[in-house]
């Protein structure tokens, strides 16, 4: 009879003891935390969230273009960030531009955020030293993360230069190439190294700083209310994704053997990216690096593949 209980407690993890970074702050936030308590009801664990990231449409933002303001008011924003805290999360807002200039600095709704991360003891992922230098000095409160948006800019990205990361910043992201560097990975500091599951770029990328560029100089282009924009994902080959049916190469999301196999190297902190995916693609991608894969996952996705139906109606009939 008890080969049909369902694991219970840490037995419903794939990696026990590791921790996660994951996007839909200002995105779906409300499904994130339904989706933590129903696993919760059905396995008696909970998934270690720790970081809840993402960004309203401002110009401090980059990693993902956005186009539509999901939050209107500071106090909205405000909510949300404070919700997040209720939750036992601490929020972060993708301040990852690398393009910042001493004039964007004084942007107010960037500053009113900071303040409302401040009083949070919040945080924000960061591109750009002359933002780091700024919150450092006006927003002590506010822990600092860097991007990979960072590590892409790199000359060299030798131990040397991660161990300097990892002094500079509370938490520090590898590159995503890198995971696959075992030799480098062993001699990197793994108290505040965060590693990134599901990024479906191509090894190697040679656009990958193009990319950024461009949707940190497209940001401020809506901002700025012009419609010109670079359009560079009509020109890379390799995303979005349904254009990789075209190669037999893979892409660098790890697999869940290979993302166990960094956690016996004693890496605790995993990142999933995604705050632009559909809902189904990101929940699919969180539950399979969060569940045990024999039974938990295959249990709980059917189940909040539902919850994401009703969800998304919801959202339709209100809009």
């Amino acid at each position: 009879m008890n080969d049909f209980l369902l694991p219970q407690g840490k037995a419903a993890a794939l990696l026990p003891g590791v921790s996660f970074s994951i996007p839909g702050l200002f995105r779906f936030s409300d499904l994130i935390f339904s989706c933590l308590e129903q696993v919760e009801d059905k396995f008696s664990y909970h998934i270690p969230v720790r970081f809840l990231y993402g960004s309203p449409l401002v110009r401090w933002n980059c990693g993902r273009l956005l186009f539509v303001p999901h939050h209107e008011t500071l106090e909205e924003m405000e909510a949300e960030l404070d919700n997040a805290v209720r939750h036992g999360v601490t929020p972060l807002l993708t301040f990852s531009s690398p393009i910042l200039t001493q004039e964007d600095l004084a942007d107010p709704v960037c500053n009113g955020l900071l303040q409302i991360l401040d009083r949070l003891h919040g945080g924000a992922i960061l591109a750009s030293p002359l933002l780091k230098a700024y919150i450092q000095k006006h927003y002590p409160n506010v822990s600092l993360h860097s991007s990979i948006i960072l590590t892409t800019f790199a000359q060299e990205r030798s131990p040397a230069y991660y161990q300097s990361l990892s002094q500079e910043y509370d938490y520090y992201v590898i590159h995503s190439d890198d995971k696959f560097d075992l030799p480098l990975l062993r001699q990197l500091p793994k108290e505040n190294a965060e590693i990134i599951l599901n990024e479906r770029c191509n090894f190697q990328c040679p656009q990958r700083r193009e990319h950024y560029l461009s949707i940190a100089q497209d940001q401020s282009t809506l901002l700025d209310g012009s419609c010109e924009l670079s359009n560079f994902l009509a020109r890379c080959p390799f995303i979005p994704e349904h254009k990789q049916i075209q190669t037999q190469r893979r892409n660098i999301a790890l697999t869940t053997r290979e993302a166990a196999e960094l956690a016996g190297l004693g890496f605790d902190l995993f990142k999933l990216q995604g705050r632009l995916d559909s809902p189904y693609v990101f929940f699919f991608d969180f539950l399979h690096y969060a569940l045990e894969p024999e039974l938990a996952f295959p249990t709980m996705y059917p189940i909040f593949s539902y919850t994401i139906q009703q969800y998304l109606k919801n959202k339709r009939h209100k809009s």
